[in-house]
């Protein structure tokens, strides 16, 4: 018995959604006043991570614009800052599934449904820890309320785990 599949979209696409991505975290970069020179560093990268997207290439620079962002003046939770999670966040998932798909083969939307519902969890789950930053004070904070919050999140996180 054979099953016939439509035909997909050529494996490219998936390369050129990745550089596209990376395309727009460098416009996000550029628009937080990162400099030019460090603005082609950054194109470097992405290009290596379209042409070999099994490579460390995004997770350079996923780290590369955490560390630029951290060092440009702003304010503490910018716009563009979170802007740049969700950006980056699809990127590495397309990067990890274009790494395992030669080039010429055929992408089926359908395979995307359980990479996509646990990438739209993870957001989720990102903007109300954003949220929660957003709300704290700015300002010097009890060392006891410190100690709590660093209770309560140690708490959820071993709610998160899972149990075997």
């Amino acid at each position: 018995m054979t099953l016939e599949l439509r035909p997909g979209l050529p494996g490219w696409w998936l390369r050129a959604a990745i550089g596209l991505l990376g395309a727009l975290v460098i416009v996000v970069l550029a628009v937080q006043g990162l400099g030019f020179s460090m603005v082609i560093v950054f194109g470097v990268v992405v290009a290596v991570t379209v042409a070999l997207p099994s490579s460390p290439a995004m997770t350079v620079l996923i780290g590369g614009a955490a560390i630029a962002t951290a060092f440009m003046d702003g304010v503490d939770v910018s716009v563009e800052a979170v802007l740049l999670i969700p950006l980056l966040h699809l990127g590495h998932v397309l990067s990890a599934i274009a790494g395992v798909l030669p080039l010429d083969s055929r992408l089926h939307l359908s395979a995307f449904r359980r990479p996509l519902r646990r990438y739209l969890l993870i957001q989720v789950a990102m903007l109300a820890l954003v949220a929660v930053a957003v709300l704290l004070p700015a300002g010097r904070v009890d060392p006891i309320i410190e100690v709590a919050g660093l209770l309560a999140a140690a708490g959820v996180a071993l709610v998160a785990l899972p149990r075997s």
